[in-house]
């Protein structure tokens, strides 16, 4: 169930992304914030986001942001079994920190919440 700080935590996300954010971008926020919390501002610290609640955001704001259902860039995460507008397919993307050894840029997924 998504409580009322995720919706607070979603909007934060979604106005702070370009319309024109791109597949890979969104998937390295979404594998940075699975590692870290660290970019994010201090109201947003005490969140509890396993990867449950991240595959419900960004599968979300990959609707909201028109992100194609199967970007060509999937496969580099491990995620060709659901659609990116599916919460499965997020799951693949964090579970291929784990799966492929793919980690994060930082400095880029900081970039994409200024």
């Amino acid at each position: 169930m998504i409580t009322d700080d995720f919706k607070v935590f979603f909007s934060y996300l979604n106005e702070s992304l370009s319309n024109n954010v791109s597949y890979r971008e969104l998937s390295n926020l979404c594998i940075t914030l699975f590692c870290s919390i660290s970019i994010l501002p201090e109201k947003f610290q005490s969140l509890v986001l396993n990867k449950e609640n991240l595959a419900i955001i960004f599968s979300e704001i990959a609707k909201e942001k028109k992100i194609t259902p199967y970007p060509p860039a999937a496969s580099f995460y491990g995620a060709s079994f659901h659609d990116s507008h599916n919460k499965g397919h997020w799951l693949e993307v964090m579970a291929s920190v784990l799966k492929l050894a793919n980690k994060p840029d930082i400095k880029e997924a900081e970039k994409l919440l200024n």
